[in-house]
């Protein structure tokens, strides 16, 4: 299964997931369907994040994304909340702190020393305060998420991060499954008893081979969160 076919089942299910929510919210199987959405967009964010050439641009285009769909859902609901593709953002900007920490530990120049200065320090300081500065930012991303509503929360956020770290493909799934089931253990104790059909991501992201496929089409699924949740936000206006 390719990266593109992993991203057209995460696309329907989240449709179906969606259409549950504003226009039949008496069908749970709708909802039961759309968890799988989210561990397959959040395995593509990681997939994508590891092999994107230009990891600045891959993050502000998401960023920038999720900043114009919260304006908007802040204008329509009156609330703040924190959609998926902030949570994402966040998820991206540890990605590359880590990325950095492990360049630090295997004695490499990182961007982030060169941009803090640690050009006249040690090997064993330079990683070390790298390190430091990965923690620092998950503790402040946590903070974040204690004061604003964010999609998933912080431990939604720390789940790429899973299916980042690993080297190896198997150890990669292995530890994602691994954090998915933190996730769904998390939102039961908050009273979320659909969250644990999220597991069932799992089967399709072991049958994904690590290739993109024929087809990437990129824009259409950046563009399709904003423009199906407008459709199914109108089309529920207009009942």
């Amino acid at each position: 299964m390719s990266g593109f076919l992993l991203k057209l089942i995460a696309a329907a299910t989240m449709l179906i997931d969606h259409a549950g929510l504003l226009l039949f919210p008496g069908h749970r199987w709708m909802r039961i369907v759309g968890r799988i959405a989210y561990p397959l967009f959040a395995y593509s964010i990681a997939e994508g994040f590891r092999y994107t050439r230009n990891r600045v641009r891959y993050f502000l285009q998401i960023f920038i994304l999720g900043v114009l769909c919260q304006i908007v859902y802040t204008i329509a609901e009156g609330e703040l909340y924190f959609g998926i593709l902030l949570t994402f953002s966040f998820s991206i900007v540890l990605m590359a702190l880590l990325r950095e920490v492990k360049a630090a530990w295997q004695g490499d120049e990182t961007v982030l020393g060169n941009w803090l200065g640690f050009h006249g320090v040690s090997a064993a300081l330079r990683s070390t305060l790298t390190t430091a500065a990965f923690f620092t930012a998950t503790i402040l991303t946590a903070a974040v998420t204690m004061l604003v509503k964010v999609d998933y929360g912080f431990c939604g956020i720390l789940v790429p991060l899973a299916a980042y770290l690993p080297d190896s493909v198997p150890v990669r799934k292995g530890a994602f499954g691994g954090m998915l089931a933190v996730l769904s253990a998390v939102q039961w104790s908050l009273g979320d008893k659909v969250q644990i059909w999220c597991l069932f991501a799992m089967i399709p992201l072991l049958l994904y081979n690590g290739k993109p496929g024929k087809y990437r089409m990129k824009w259409f699924f950046y563009i399709f969160y904003p423009a199906h949740m407008a459709a199914l936000y109108l089309l529920s206006m207009a009942i």
